[in-house]
Order: structure tokens, then sequence, then C-alpha cells
């Protein structure tokens, strides 16, 4: 079982330090980024603080934190994802999630299908699905992702809230229409409920708060990983 970090940062602080918490054990983690229209809050990039460490890795003069180790997956609950692609991709991702609902299809296709071969090779897609979202949304998107996202909570751009058992059911769908992919799960991810989450045919968790607000990170991700 694949466990990823998962960052809500209100800061680029809050990036680093939750790098430097889980950075000696795994080498993903998940920066969410919310613009204030997807959901009811605003993180670093959306909420004008720290805008020159933005500055600075644009300029190339400074990278993520550990970037030389860690992968980072960004998360983008963003209006119009595609407006801001070029201000992502100047950070160095790994992988770029886009939530189904925030995009036009017709829009989002064609700039799948304009994606120079570089960055093809560089940094993979994948697509998030809200509890209410039918999976079939993603068929249309499918030659261009690695991984559906499905939220495991309703009151997504938040950490903390409480998981929805709704999400299982979601899972096992998504795995008989879409078997091979990767499917990943993310919002209310907890140790107690990460064994179903696996037995509904999740490949990976997400993971913010039962991480961070753990007295011990690294024995948590290890209980996850023993999963």
């Amino acid at each position: 079982m694949k466990i990823i970090p998962a960052i809500l940062p209100q800061s680029y602080r809050g990036i680093t330090l939750g790098v430097e918490k889980v950075h000696d054990v795994l080498d993903t983690v998940q920066i969410d980024f919310v613009d204030g229209h997807v959901a009811h809050t605003r993180t670093w990039l959306f909420n004008n603080k720290d805008s020159e460490h933005f500055s600075a890795i644009e300029r190339e003069d400074e990278g993520m934190p550990y970037w030389d180790t860690m992968n980072y997956e960004f998360d983008l609950m963003v209006k119009n994802p595609l407006e801001k692609m070029d201000m992502f991709i100047a950070m160095g991702p790994s992988k770029v999630i886009f939530h189904i609902g925030t995009f036009e299809q017709g829009v989002m296709l064609a700039y799948l299908e304009q994606l120079p071969q570089i960055v093809r090779e560089t940094i993979a897609i994948g697509m998030a699905i809200n509890l209410d979202t039918d999976p079939s949304a993603v068929a249309p998107y499918l030659e261009y992702i690695d991984t559906i996202q499905c939220m495991g909570i309703r009151d997504i751009g938040y950490q903390g809230r409480p998981f929805d058992e709704v999400v299982l059911e979601q899972i096992k769908k998504t795995r008989e229409l879409y078997p091979e992919i990767t499917i990943s799960v993310d919002g209310g991810v907890t140790l107690e409920n990460a064994q179903a989450l696996r037995d509904a045919g999740a490949d990976s968790l997400v993971v913010g708060s039962a991480i961070f607000r753990s007295p011990e990170p690294y024995a948590t991700i290890k209980e996850f990983q023993s999963i």
C-alpha cells in the first residue's frame, strides 16, 4: 500500500515543515492547492503569503523543499486550473491531479492532446472525483491519466473532516470500470479505515491529519504501510 502524506499549506513554510517530518521515510508528498472557489479556503499561492518563494522558484534560484529527493504531487482544487498551469509546472511536480467539474471537458482534452512529449514524460496526470461524481465521468481522459483519486470526504479543501463510507462503493465501481488504473483515496483516511479502503480496491492512500497530527509520524506511516 502506497502512502502519500498530504500537506494543506497556509504558507511556504508549511510545506517545508511538513516535508521535514516525512522525507526520511517517504519519497512522495501531495500538496493541496485551494483557490477559494472550489472550496471556501485559500492555501499558499492563493492567499497572498510568501509570494517571494514562488518568484525564486520561477527564477530557478530556489527549489521546492528537498526537491532533489522528494516527488511532489499537486492536487489542484482550483477553478479553471489550466489557466495557471505554467505556474504549477514551474514548481516541478511529478504529478498533477485535476478535479472533475473544475474545467470544461473540451478545453481539458485539447490541453492534454497538445502536451509536449517532455511534459508527458515528466509529469503524470490524475483525475479526482467527489463522492457524488459518477466514475464514468473520467472515461474521456483515460488515455492521458494514470490515477483516479476518490475523495473520501464531502467538504474538500480541509483536513480533519469526517470520513464518508460512500467512497467504499465508489472505489469498487471505479475498479470495475477501470481495472488497470491506479486508484487513490484522499480525505478522511485513518488507520481505522485503511484496510477497508484497501479491500475496496484502493492502491494508494493520501493521508493528512492522521500523519501530521500524530505524535510519531514515522511510526504512523509504518502502520499504514503494513496494511
